[in-house]
């Protein structure tokens, strides 16, 4: 059976932080800021807003663009890297929040390649007849997590909150998006580049003794990121157009991670990909919302009606882990 998204939806919260807010406190130039990464705002929750929260918006939001009823949902994934609680995970809050009934909810931990791993979940969960309606759910809540000094500022200048949902269904609907492949890869080795240490059984929990307090913190060896990103995420695409006998040229959308705006334009002239407005990016008004970027960029390209039937897109996404990849999908016929 065939996989497709039928349905898209976004959530953000209302409070938009400017570069002009935050550059003092960053010791940076509003003007800087936006050079580096090509982000002019982005939205904060406020400090009783949870991620699941979040999350059931863009669902609802996702299930009423599907045109299909919360009870018809039978499978349910959640991804997120700043959740609830610690344990349970988040998915059972999502649930309860979304007025599923009691289906499989599964939370994932991929960072911002949450949205590859989870339309290839939902792609096996269709193709095995375990599931026909499968809401995946991705959202971020990072402003609770930054360091705000002026030594954190090439990460804290990034990152938004948000959150994103799709619906994927095994029943094709009238311009729904088919998942065709999708490719993915970690490597271990680079673990500690990117992320955030504690708490967690190799650094401790916030009760250990001897604790590092930058171990609390977001961190990440910018260098080593944007050079193995650039690099994997084109290598990736390449694999898959391969592997699917495209080329470049026959792709008409790349819907990226929306890590920054420079990665961005490496990735379109790495796969030497020349359609001028192509590249879809809205990181410019939400910055990095992590796992939530892919589903918001898709989200807008939907509902600017702008996806024509026959069109290829490539979702291509870099994240913690390091593991990365992309997808390739294309558009069904409106009629």
């Amino acid at each position: 059976m065939d996989a497709n998204i039928i349905g898209s939806g976004a959530c953000l919260p209302d409070r938009v932080v400017t570069n002009e807010e935050l550059a003092e406190t960053l010791a940076l130039k509003p003007e800087r800021i936006f050079k580096s990464s090509g982000i002019k705002r982005r939205r904060w929750a406020d400090p009783e807003t949870p991620v699941s929260a979040l999350g059931a918006g863009a669902l609802q939001g996702a299930i009423a663009d599907a045109n299909i009823d919360a009870q018809q949902i039978d499978y349910l994934i959640f991804g997120t890297m700043t959740p609830d609680r610690f344990v349970p995970g988040s998915a059972p809050a999502l649930q309860k929040r979304a007025g599923l009934r009691e289906v499989p909810c599964l939370d994932i931990r991929a960072a911002c390649c949450n949205a590859l791993y989870a339309l290839q979940l939902a792609r096996g969960l269709i193709a095995s007849g375990a599931a026909n309606y499968i809401a995946i759910c991705l959202a971020e809540i990072q402003s609770r997590y930054l360091d705000l000094p002026p030594e954190s500022a090439p990460l804290s200048m990034l990152l938004g909150d948000g959150a994103s949902a799709l619906i994927v269904s095994g029943e094709p609907k009238s311009g729904a998006i088919e998942i065709i492949d999708v490719y993915l890869a970690t490597d271990g080795a680079y673990a500690d580049e990117l992320g955030i240490r504690r708490p967690g059984t190799e650094f401790g929990t916030t009760n250990s003794p001897n604790q590092n307090p930058g171990d609390s913190w977001p961190r990440m060896n910018g260098q080593s990121v944007i050079l193995h990103a650039s690099r994997r995420i084109v290598a990736a695409c390449r694999t898959l157009l391969e592997r699917n006998k495209l080329f470049s040229r026959d792709i008409r959308w790349i819907v990226p991670h929306q890590a920054n705006a420079n990665l961005l334009a490496q990735i379109a002239r790495g796969l030497e990909f020349t359609q001028a407005d192509g590249v879809v990016s809205v990181i410019e008004e939400f910055g990095n919302t992590s796992s939530a970027s892919m589903g918001l960029a898709l989200d807008e390209l939907r509902r600017n009606r702008r996806i024509e039937a026959g069109d290829y897109l490539l979702l291509p996404a870099f994240a913690a882990g390091f593991t990365w990849g992309a997808a390739l999908c294309q558009a069904r016929s409106s009629t």
